[in-house]
């Protein structure tokens, strides 16, 4: 995965831009595995925030389907260390090589629940500018 400067967004103030919090580049690749069964996905994660991510995959998802997505990140031995955060499709778009999928955490990430993700985002957001 690599990391690269993350984006302010404003304010909710229009219905298409309803992002509170600043979201993190972090390229690389997730698992997404419906919750109800259904054969899991692999997408690649675009960007995150500690209440929710957006991705892109070949596959759709459902409206409101619950998923598990789980995420994989190099330590600083380099040494993997995964992530499952459980949350919910919020929204989908066609997009020309598949579908953009949004999904919003059951929980905020927190440093106790979520380590590698929470010090990743900690990091990122203190050295945008």
């Amino acid at each position: 995965m690599k990391k690269s400067e993350s984006k302010s967004a404003p304010a909710a103030t229009t219905a298409s831009e309803r992002r509170k919090l600043v979201r993190a580049t972090l390229v690389g690749s997730a698992l997404v595995s419906p919750k109800s069964g259904s054969k899991a996905i692999t997408a690649v994660l675009d960007n995150v925030n500690k209440v929710g991510a957006g991705l892109h995959a070949k596959e759709t998802l459902g409206m409101g389907e619950r998923v598990t997505v789980s995420l994989a990140f190099l330590d600083s031995d380099r040494m993997e260390q995964q992530e499952k955060l459980n949350g919910a499709v919020a929204w989908v778009k066609p997009w020309e090589k598949g579908y953009l999928i949004g999904v919003v955490w059951d929980e905020v990430v927190t440093k106790e629940k979520n380590r590698w993700l929470y010090y990743y985002l900690e990091e990122t957001i203190k050295s945008s500018p």
